[in-house]
């Protein structure tokens, strides 16, 4: 039973990353469109850090799961006011979701 229960979890793990990805590259595209190269670029590298950052200091805050997400979500909703780039929560949470699939990636390799 247990094995039945790790290879459903599995394949939905696996299903989810394709579909965040397929999502991620619509959200680029949306805003490509919308608003340019630069505000693309801005988002991933704030995602990026963001996911990064708060990786760094997740111990000493003491914040696990749902908790470090939303401490990187509010990172870069705060970098990306700066620039005066607004993004829906949906296209916001693809950013950080891309953003912590490529440090896992990373990770293991």
């Amino acid at each position: 039973m247990n094995q039945i229960t790790d290879i459903i979890v599995t394949s939905a793990m696996g299903i989810l990353t394709i579909l965040a990805g397929i999502v991620v590259q619509e959200v680029k595209k949306y805003l490509l469109k919308k608003g340019g190269k630069k505000a693309v670029e801005i988002a991933e590298i704030l995602a990026i850090n963001a996911v990064k950052a708060t990786e760094q200091v997740a111990d000493k805050l003491d914040i696990h799961g749902d908790e470090k997400f939303y401490y990187a979500k509010n990172a870069v909703t705060k970098g990306l006011d700066q620039y005066n780039i607004h993004l829906t929560q949906s296209q916001l949470e693809s950013f950080i979701e891309a953003a912590v699939k490529q440090m896992n990636d990373r990770w293991k390799e």
